[in-house]
């Protein structure tokens, strides 16, 4: 998966929770209208994952209907890159290597790793 594959994910989901919303009368036309402008401002083609992540976790900030959307994404990249990284450093931590463990978790504050999505076979 791109962050283009993401992205597009995302929108899709937004058209179908605003269709879902229209038809039943839970959201009018002119808050669909700003929702989907919103997001579209928001999350933009060519964003790196970092960005792109950043972005989505904002979503709802101002439009709360976003939430179903934006928290299993959360949940998602705390569980795939957020515990990793968690996990590293504390390895390193545990073998002593203070400075490696001080680097990982300066980069990963700072955004300055490259995150990589893989895809998980179920059996």
């Amino acid at each position: 998966m791109t962050p283009d594959d993401l992205r597009q994910d995302v929108e899709l989901k937004v058209i179908e929770l605003i269709k879902q919303k229209l038809a039943d009368g839970t959201m009018t036309e002119e808050r669909s209208q700003a929702i989907a402008q919103h997001v579209l401002d928001t999350i933009k083609p060519g964003m790196d994952f970092h960005e792109l992540y950043q972005a989505i976790f904002k979503l709802d900030d101002q439009f709360t209907e976003l939430s179903p959307i934006v928290l299993p994404i959360i949940r998602d990249y705390d569980k795939n890159v957020m515990q990793k990284i968690r996990n590293t450093v504390s390895t390193y931590i545990h073998q002593g290597k203070y400075q490696e463990a001080e680097d990982l978790a300066k980069r990963a504050i700072a955004g300055k790793l490259k995150i990589v999505w893989q895809a998980s076979a179920s059996a």
